[in-house]
């Protein structure tokens, strides 16, 4: 099949997909795979990576496109160009086959969106998507994109991925330009990809950190012990337990133990609330105090929230967090840090949806283990394991800076993970 055919195919289809797409640039679309086509032909393609779909959040900008990051309140004028990571993406021959849909503002783990509607959930429709780059996910899930970008403030790359069985990757801050994108919590805010393949996260980073450098595989891997699982559901508890032990028996060097810095973040929290809550609160102040009702009533509900959360907790917060990194960095001495990325298998989207207290329940649970790593700046990727259970998905974390040797050492345990 031509790259043509297959955009021509993807345009028919869209009717089907309406909640995972908000908008898709037709036209250039197909311009676009037929100058892909033609390099293919002549031999001349300009990257790996040259005519593959990739779909985009729509919070991330996308040259005549609006950026309404998921919002029916926020009605921006298309955009005048690309923001840079897309376009370093355009100049490698990738084609942006649209913007894709997203909790309200990205202010939510669960990925429901009363405006555009819920995506599915690739793996089973009944159950949440994962937020906040719900439609990012399921596009690369049902295979209609071959890659994806997302944003992760406290998760929203590495949860929807975890949810759809595929691979969700947040970098270091700072790896990737974020300029061209609407922000939640700019302290904390950073763009990602989401693939199906270690591979192709790799080969993507590549072009969006201008990085080649191989990177180097860490054998010695830091694993939870008894008392670090127990706030995890017991299937989650026996699949990663599973995953271990193929490891031990893979040449890996495991260690196993609590990691203090995660629980010192978890009391940080609990004393002065989350540094996502207090930066978002202050970016979206206006829309929550004039009562619109277009707002999703479950986000306004957590940034109203969040309005307790004070100046002095909020520099509090960020003055901890150079410490704690320092502290996390410590510990894992050169490991890295394996883990399950949910605490459970995600919950029914009704569920969720009915009861405003569940909702806040399950989007806490869904969004603690990554929201740690996020406060830390701790690069993760996530990764599925087995044969895409929803939930089963294990985070591999280092400390900052290495991107490269997470990358490479994931690609090492992913047919293990995918074996298991």
């Amino acid at each position: 099949m031509t790259i043509e055919q297959r955009a021509s195919d993807f345009l028919a289809s869209l009717d089907e997909h309406q909640s995972i797409f908000t908008d898709v640039p037709q036209d250039r679309l197909l311009a676009d795979a037929r100058a892909a086509d033609a390099r293919q032909e002549n031999g001349t393609p300009l990257s790996p990576l040259d005519g593959k779909f990739i779909a985009v959040k729509a919070n991330i900008d996308v040259q005549g496109l609006g950026s309404h990051a998921g919002s029916r309140l926020y009605h921006p004028e298309p955009a005048q160009s690309d923001a840079p990571i897309v376009a370093l993406l355009r100049a490698a021959g990738l084609i942006v086959i649209g913007h894709t849909n997203m909790s309200e503002f990205a202010f939510s783990g669960l990925g429901i969106n009363p405006h555009f509607g819920t995506p599915p959930n690739a793996l089973r429709r009944s159950l949440v998507p994962g937020g906040s780059s719900s439609g990012s996910a399921t596009a690369v899930a049902l295979g209609l994109a071959d890659l994806a970008l997302g944003t992760d403030t406290s998760g929203s790359v590495r949860i929807p991925a975890a949810c759809q069985g595929i691979v969700g990757f947040r970098p270091t801050m700072g790896r990737y330009d974020d300029a061209g994108i609407f922000p939640l919590a700019p302290s904390l805010d950073t763009p990602g990809p989401l693939a199906r393949h270690v591979e192709q996260v790799q080969l993507l980073d590549n072009l969006l950190a201008e990085d080649r450098a191989p990177g180097q595989c860490r054998k010695r891997i830091i694993c939870l012990d008894d008392k670090a699982l127990a706030d995890y559901a017991p299937d989650i508890v026996a699949m990663y337990r599973k995953v271990v032990a193929q490891l031990a028996d893979s040449g890996f060097d495991l260690e196993f133990r609590t990691i203090r810095s995660f629980a010192r973040v978890n009391e940080l929290f609990h004393t002065h609330g989350t540094l996502v809550g207090a930066e978002a609160y202050r970016l979206l102040k206006k829309v929550v105090q004039t009562d619109h009702t277009g707002l999703d009533p479950r986000v306004r509900e957590r940034l109203s929230h969040s309005a307790a959360i004070s100046d002095e907790n909020t520099r509090a917060l960020l003055a901890a967090r150079q410490v704690v990194i320092q502290e996390f960095e410590a510990e894992l001495d050169g490991g890295m840090l394996l883990y399950p990325t949910l605490l459970s298998r995600p919950p029914t989207i009704q569920s969720v949806i009915r009861d405003p207290a569940a909702f806040a329940r399950e989007n806490a649970h869904i969004l603690s283990a990554s929201m740690k790593a996020a406060f830390l700046n701790a690069p993760t990727i996530s990764l599925p394991v087995g044969s895409r259970t929803p939930g089963y998905s294990l985070s591999l974390t280092s400390s900052a800076a290495g991107d490269k040797d997470l990358l490479k050492t994931a690609g090492w345990l992913e047919p293990t993970l995918q074996a298991v």
